[in-house]
């Protein structure tokens, strides 16, 4: 459990530097994403593009991060607090979920839910 632990915060961390060098290491290069921007898409190139142009939109941060993994660490829930702007300019504060899914070590799927 501590491996998955430390492999969710290092993706939340990562995720708040905008350290898409860090997070490509992590996942498999035919990582598929889902839940940022529209649709879904597949790789590496397509991760560090579409959370560029998300957090350009949203200046999305994470806190309060509570983690949940199956007993294998194969599937990973992490709940987040998202504090970022609305396209107006407000600012918002709500839940959300970021999904992983793990396969010999490297993040396989990644994708970003709504918490309500």
């Amino acid at each position: 459990m501590a491996d998955t632990t430390d492999l969710a915060r290092s993706v939340i961390a990562a995720l708040n530097a905008r350290d898409f060098a860090t997070l490509s290491a992590r996942v498999q290069e035919d990582v598929v994403l889902s839940g940022i921007g529209e649709g879904s898409d597949n790789g590496r190139e397509a991760l560090r593009d579409r959370f560029a142009r998300y957090f350009q939109s949203s200046d999305e941060t994470y806190a309060d991060a509570l983690v949940m993994s199956d007993a294998g660490g194969q599937a990973v829930a992490i709940r987040v607090t998202a504090h970022g702007k609305t396209a107006g300019g407000g600012a918002y504060s709500r839940e959300k979920i970021v999904l992983l899914e793990v396969d010999e070590g490297a993040i396989s799927r990644i994708a970003l839910f709504n918490g309500s």
